[in-house]
């Protein structure tokens, strides 16, 4: 009895030295813990392996990265425990943090504010459908809307769906010498959806391009903005906008952390439901880069530019403190625009319930209403340092604040709570 309880210890030994020295292993079953929210089949679709596959280290390190793209967890790990010789237990441990919250949001500087109330839920119906109902008020534009996500675990292959309804008002300048030269105001109503990602294989780059449609209307108002500006003449548009976009390249994020690349583009007409609409074209082109040297340093970078055939001054595009933190809001503006970005980001502390993140970066860019000009003029360029605070298992407890220098601006800091 002694010798055979002998003979099956060594026997226990040999196999998982030689699962070691492999590194495969035969999954006979899987358990899910501390999803608390996350329905289990929302993170077994995006496993790589089912019961009673054999699955090796690249397998294991591609389905761990897909359960972290999810985006709703706070903390993934797993373990392998053997329960037989040859045959092995996947044990998935994934936290969920809590998306589930009132919205409330602040933020602007010395030029722009904006204050945002509503719902958001990340992961409605512990299904990773993304819902919110929010109402914002701000210096620019005011307006309410709604909007749904379904995500690709709940859909054929990689499509996703996403719908939006909005209502409201904006506003903007446009500059000379940095003066303001002109201003428009109007109500806008728009609702539009998306098909992203349709027959495409999960992270295996195939053709698969986005969907949009948006169906939209403005109307201006100079009750809207009071200024001694001289307003643009009224009009009412209303369009029918579709566009259809591709991309290739992954990101993968771990916490809060990103690392990959991405590069998109994008191309948009807008048909005119009336003959105060006259057709327009779009273009758009992306790209951006992540690399996370440590559980501390990360490493970004992108860029960004767009086109547009139309004149209508409230489909210009007004470079904004969100793609040059600094400027003013249309201090650029027209038909085409770029921005770039470099960013370093250095979190010296991440626990469950705190958080903190240094990052320092450079923006810049310039708009013009011919496209190429904008590469002959001089960009406006910003350096800027900051801070972040926030609870990763209540991701929506989060601050941050920007100190920014742009030559002659004003716009030294940007809040966000």
């Amino acid at each position: 009895m002694r010798k055979l309880f002998l003979h099956i210890l060594l026997l226990l030994v040999a196999v998982n030295i030689l699962a070691q020295e492999t590194n495969e292993w035969k999954i006979d079953s899987i358990k899910i813990t501390k999803n608390w929210r996350t329905r289990d089949h929302i993170i077994l679709r995006e496993l790589q392996f089912n019961p009673g596959e054999i699955i090796d280290n690249e397998c294991l390190d591609r389905s761990i990265s897909q359960v972290w793209n999810i985006g709703n967890f706070t903390d993934v790990d797993y373990s392998i425990d053997s329960i037989s010789p040859g045959s092995y237990l996947f044990h998935l441990t994934a936290k969920d943090a809590f998306n589930l919250v009132p919205y409330v949001t602040l933020n602007g500087n010395s030029d722009e504010k904006n204050l945002s109330l509503g719902f958001s839920d990340k992961n409605f119906l512990g299904r990773n459908i993304n819902l919110a109902i929010i109402g914002n008020v701000g210096t620019y534009s005011s307006n309410y809307s709604a909007q749904i996500n379904i995500p690709r675990q709940l859909l054929y292959k990689n499509m996703t769906l996403s719908f939006h309804i909005s209502n409201g008002s904006g506003n903007s300048f446009r500059y000379q010498n940095d003066q303001k030269a002109s201003a428009v105001a109007y109500h806008s109503r728009q609702i539009s959806g998306n098909i992203g990602n349709p027959w495409h294989t999960d992270y295996k780059y195939t053709f698969s391009p986005n969907f949009g449609w948006n169906l939209f209307q403005h109307k201006t108002d100079t009750s809207l903005l009071k200024t001694e500006v001289p307003f643009v003449d009224d009009y009412t548009i209303n369009y029918l906008a579709l566009s259809i976009g591709e991309s290739i390249g992954l990101i993968n994020r771990i916490r809060h952390q990103l690392d990959g690349y991405s590069v998109s583009g994008t191309y948009g007409i807008g048909i005119g439901l009336d003959a105060n609409s006259p057709i327009y074209h779009s273009f758009g082109f992306g790209a951006s880069y992540f690399k996370t040297l440590n559980k501390v340093v990360e490493l970004s970078a992108g860029f960004s530019t767009g086109y547009s055939t139309s004149t209508i001054p409230s489909l210009l595009h007004y470079v904004n403190s969100n793609e040059i933190k600094g400027i003013v809001n249309g201090q650029e503006s027209g038909q085409g625009h770029y921005n770039a970005w470099l960013r370093g980001s250095f979190t010296y502390l991440y626990f469950n319930w705190f958080a903190l993140e240094h990052f320092i970066y450079t923006n810049w860019g310039m708009a013009d209403d011919h496209y190429f000009e904008i590469y002959k003029r001089k960009p406006r360029i910003s350096f800027g340092t900051g801070f972040k605070f926030w609870t990763p298992t209540v991701p929506w407890l989060t601050a941050s604040i920007h100190f920014t220098y742009l030559k002659g601006n004003s716009n030294w800091f940007q809040l966000d709570i």
